[in-house]
C-alpha cells in the first residue's frame, strides 16, 4: 500500500514538474531575434500617417490598448526606449491615438494581424536595408530584447518592399542575425 501511494505521488510529482518546466520555458526564455516582415502594398504601413514620419528609421510604440504613444524617426537607444516601455507599465503616458490595425506576413511564415497582440507592448520599426541609420538601430532594438524577451514584440517592417526596391532576401542577408525565422 506504501510503496503504491509513493509511486502515484511521484508520478504526479514527475507530471506537475515536467508541464512547468515546458511553459516556462516557452513563455519565459527570452529570445535575442524578433519578427521581421516586408511593407506591402495591401498593408502600407510604411505609408500611413499614423505610422510613418516620413523618415527612416521610425519606431512606433504602441501600449497594451493598441494606442501609440510614441512615433519618431531616428536611432532610438536601448535606454530611451525601455523608459518608454516602464512608462506604459506605470501608467505615465499618454496616447497619441489609437493605431490603426494592419495585417502582414513575417519572415517566418506567420500572419501578423496588429490587433491580435492587443495587451502587448509593441515596437514598430520602419527600416530599409538602404538606410544606414537602420543599420545602427538594429543593436538597440536587440538589446530590448535581450533585456525584456517576450514582454514586447518587436516587428521591423521594410518599408522598400511595397515600391519593389528591396526582397525578403536583401533584409535576410543584412539583418539575419537579428531575424527570427
Amino acid at each position: 500500500m506504501i510503496i503504491i501511494f509513493i509511486i502515484i505521488v511521484g508520478g504526479i510529482y514527475a507530471l506537475n514538474n515536467t508541464n512547468q518546466d515546458d511553459s516556462s520555458s516557452i513563455d519565459s526564455t527570452p529570445s535575442d531575434k524578433w519578427l521581421f516582415a516586408m511593407d506591402t502594398s495591401s498593408a502600407s504601413v510604411g505609408s500611413k500617417s499614423a505610422y510613418s514620419t516620413g523618415y527612416i528609421p521610425t519606431l512606433v510604440v504602441i501600449d497594451h490598448n493598441g494606442n501609440i504613444v510614441h512615433r519618431d524617426a531616428g536611432v532610438h537607444s536601448k535606454q530611451e526606449l525601455i523608459q518608454y516601455i516602464d512608462a506604459i507599465n506605470s501608467g505615465t503616458i499618454e496616447f497619441i491615438e489609437t493605431a490603426p490595425d494592419f495585417t502582414l506576413n513575417t519572415f517566418n511564415d506567420q500572419e501578423f494581424k496588429l490587433s491580435d497582440y492587443k495587451g502587448k507592448i509593441i515596437i514598430l520599426d520602419l527600416m530599409a536595408v538602404r538606410c544606414p541609420p537602420c543599420h545602427n538601430q538594429m543593436p538597440e532594438l536587440q538589446g530590448v530584447k535581450e533585456e525584456l524577451g517576450n514582454d514586447v514584440v518587436i516587428l521591423s517592417i521594410d518599408v522598400d518592399g511595397a515600391y519593389g526596391m528591396e526582397t525578403e532576401q536583401d533584409v535576410i542577408d543584412t539583418f539575419d542575425e537579428y531575424i527570427l525565422l
